[in-house]
């Protein structure tokens, strides 16, 4: 796998597609980080890497969906939480009366 960063990108774009026809893979850096991924890709693939790309971004979608899932003994927290404040506030509003 290959690494360009965006500002060789913006000036050689050409050289950035050459390395992607020598090594089938580009991966474009921003700051360091990445942005985006080049497959190279000829007419025949182009159906098959569309569907894989769109099978991996719902997979990854979904992992992300169960990451920030909340589960059951978080919820069971909560309730009791609540029911332990609003038990205090109506002992203490039955105290005040």
């Amino acid at each position: 796998m290959e690494f360009a960063n965006i500002a060789e990108f913006r000036q050689n774009a050409s050289a950035v597609f050459d390395r992607l026809e020598q090594y089938g893979e580009v991966v474009i850096l921003k700051n360091g980080r990445p942005v985006g991924f080049l497959v190279a890709a000829d007419a025949s693939d182009l159906d098959a890497f569309r569907v894989a790309f769109h099978r991996a971004r719902a997979q990854r979608a979904v992992e992300r969906l169960r990451d920030s899932a909340v589960v059951p003994k978080r919820i069971a927290e909560a309730i009791r939480k609540t029911r332990r404040k609003l038990q205090t506030r109506e002992r203490a509003s039955a105290a005040g009366r």
